[in-house]
């Protein structure tokens, strides 16, 4: 006997009655995890309690007397959060400002577009989808989109597609333009930072920059030396060539200190040697014996 694997039972989401969400679309939910589950009409009305939350919660317990049946549960559920014009009010409008976001695939914003029409109008014509994911996609493929034959929401999805792909097949151009006879920096997996690889372009740049000698021109300078040059003749030809009148040379001549001839050095003679005479003695007399 071949023993019978049960299949795990799946579940519903929350619904707590708030307003956004759609009840309508959550009853869908609930019927398809009930036919998966394999529930019938009572097993959906015993169910029910445990995946409602909040104000639904409450609304159940404050009417489940009348719930005698799957059925009066659901339309008294529809009845009670399925506005259904606001419902569809509100999806209108999230559907006029829904645009690709930055980073978000294309496929994603289809498929969201797409739900949103499907809840806003069941039965919307291909064209009107078509242009409500034509004026939310991001402007590159926009332009891209505007030179092929876009007739339905299939061949925006497939023409999308398309050029993602061609995208990423294709080369990234060079973002910046090298000095010339600079070796460019070999492909490293490991530099990912931007910052990271701007420093090290900065370096070799800087580096081969300064590793130049500076080549000044000798004639910019012997111009300079000879512009100066000039300029300092014109200015004292300038001053020699004013004539000077008598009240200047008047003035001149009387603050002009007199200079006096140096006192020359004062000659002496070469004083002669004093000789002194030997002193002489008298002669003694008688007397003095």
């Amino acid at each position: 006997m071949t023993p019978t694997v049960l299949a795990e039972s799946r579940k519903p989401t929350i619904f707590r009655g708030e307003p956004g969400p759609d009840p309508i679309k959550w009853l869908k939910e609930y019927q398809k995890v009930s036919l998966y589950n394999r529930w019938d009409d009572t097993m959906q009305l015993a169910n029910v309690y445990f995946f409602l939350d909040g104000t639904a919660r409450k609304w159940y317990e404050n009417n489940e007397d009348n719930f005698t049946s799957w059925t009066l549960l659901e339309n008294g559920l529809k009845a009670a959060f399925g506005d259904t014009q606001t419902y569809v009010r509100r999806t209108k409008d999230r559907l006029k400002s829904r645009a690709q976001q930055p980073g978000e695939c294309i496929q994603s914003y289809i498929q969201d577009v797409l739900e949103l029409c499907k809840q806003a109008e069941p039965n919307m014509p291909e064209e009107d989808k078509v242009s409500h994911l034509m004026k939310g996609v991001a402007e590159d493929l926009f332009q891209a989109l505007l030179a092929r034959d876009v007739q339905t929401s299939a061949d925006f999805t497939r023409w999308c597609l398309y050029i993602e792909e061609m995208k990423q097949k294709r080369l990234r151009s060079c973002k910046f333009e090298r000095l010339p006879n600079v070796v460019p920096i070999a492909p490293n997996d490991e530099v990912t930072d931007l910052m990271s690889l701007i420093r090290q372009v900065v370096r070799e740049e800087m580096q081969h920059v300064f590793s130049q000698p500076l080549n000044i021109k000798k004639p910019e300078l012997q111009s300079i030396e000879a512009i100066i040059k000039d300029e300092v003749d014109r200015s004292l030809a300038t001053i020699t060539s004013q004539p000077i009148t008598s009240n200047q040379q008047f003035f001149s001549s009387a603050q002009r200190p007199t200079l006096k001839t140096p006192r020359r050095p004062t000659t002496y003679a070469a004083r002669s040697p004093i000789i002194v005479p030997p002193p002489q003695y008298e002669a003694q007399r008688k007397t003095d014996l």
